[in-house]
C-alpha cells in the first residue's frame, strides 16, 4: 500500500492519502458503500489504523 502522510506547518501528521484504486480496493474487501451506514467502516478503520503504525515512519528517522 503507498501510503502518503499529510502534516500541519509543524510536522504532525495530520491525515493520510491513498490512491482512489487502493480505496476502491479496500471498499469491496470490506463492502463499503455510499449507502453504507456511519459505522460500517469501523473494521476498516481499524485495520488501516493498526496498518499506520507499522508503516508509520519513527520520529528517531525524522
Amino acid at each position: 500500500m503507498d501510503v502518503k502522510y499529510l502534516s500541519d506547518d509543524k510536522g504532525k501528521i495530520t491525515g493520510v492519502f491513498i490512491a482512489i484504486e487502493e480505496w476502491e480496493r479496500l471498499q469491496k474487501q470490506y463492502n463499503i458503500s455510499e449507502k453504507a451506514p456511519a459505522d460500517s467502516g469501523a473494521k476498516l478503520q481499524q485495520s488501516l489504523a493498526e496498518a499506520m503504525k507499522k508503516v508509520k515512519p519513527s520520529e528517531e528517522a525524522e
